[in-house]
């Protein structure tokens, strides 16, 4: 059987050929005509940033009358994926990549979008993975940046409000390579991709986050059976946030664990069983 340590390597090794993988896409685009915009920021600097960036820094809700423009609606498409490595030559800290138009050049619109967070870190290990899927959906913490996630879709909307301070992508990006950079300190270099040109510009995209998907799945079925639970049955996969049966999962791993007591047998959580909480998860999937 394979052990722990190289089923990690592995990982990390795939996620390196989809960062490669991401790269060559760029490429593929830029050929195909389209506009790729590359831009630096020095993630690390305290300049401030127009709008506010952190716990509780927007409402977390933009409602259609206050939006510039929404981004990702079903309609419209979207992708979206994170990327970690301990190669930190694979990551170019504070780049943002932007294919298609900014967001103050599509005002009442509605784009396609695609966002891929690539961070490096000499330490980062497989443990971290979750916490920077997480990072990725910045939920209340932009100003007038509203996110709505599932899995490899994210479908937001900016208010007109926050684009009159000046936000756009590179601002969006550079947002978010800190909060990265904060939630998680061994992150040492973020680098971001946008996309908003076409629908079917996203469909490459797609290919390589869904198998990017079937990585983290593998890493968070490895994560639940070495605490004695097998997700693999679990019509959620283990996201207990949505899944309806949560309640009576969770009075049946109640049962099963005094069961186990009574009888003097081991105190570990049943195998089979879903875990209880998504927050031993953070949320992610």
């Amino acid at each position: 059987m394979e052990s722990r340590l190289a089923s990690v390597w592995r990982s990390m090794a795939e996620f390196d050929e989809y960062i490669e993988e991401t790269a060559a896409y760029v490429d593929d685009m830029r050929t195909a005509g389209r506009q790729v915009r590359e831009l630096f920021r020095v993630t690390g600097t305290p300049d401030r940033l127009p709008f506010k960036v952190g716990p509780g820094a927007g409402t977390g809700l933009v409602m259609k009358s206050e939006t510039f423009v929404e981004l990702g609606s079903p309609t419209a498409g979207s992708c979206a994926f994170a990327l970690y490595t301990d190669r930190t030559s694979l990551v170019r800290d504070g780049r943002i990549r932007l294919i298609g138009p900014d967001i103050q050049e599509s005002s009442g619109g509605t784009l396609p979008f695609g966002q891929v967070l690539i961070a490096g870190g000499e330490t980062l290990t497989e443990a971290d993975y979750p916490e920077l899927v997480e990072s990725q959906y910045v939920g209340d913490r932009v100003e007038g940046f509203m996110v709505r996630s599932t899995p490899g879709r994210i479908w937001s909307r900016v208010s007109t409000d926050v684009v009159r301070k000046g936000f756009s992508f590179e601002l969006l990006g550079l947002a978010l390579m800190r909060l990265v950079k904060s939630q998680i300190p061994k992150v040492t270099a973020v680098e971001v991709l946008f996309v908003t040109s076409d629908k079917a510009d996203l469909q490459p995209l797609n290919e390589i986050g869904t198998s990017v998907g079937k990585i983290a799945q593998a890493m968070k079925q490895r994560r639940w059976k070495e605490r004695g639970i097998d997700i693999s049955d679990c019509a959620f996969g283990g996201h207990c946030g949505s899944c309806a049966d949560k309640d009576v999962c969770d009075e049946v791993k109640k049962l099963a664990h005094t069961r186990r007591l009574l009888a003097g047998g081991p105190t570990g959580r049943s195998a089979g069983l879903r875990p209880s909480s998504a927050s031993s998860e953070k949320g992610t999937t």
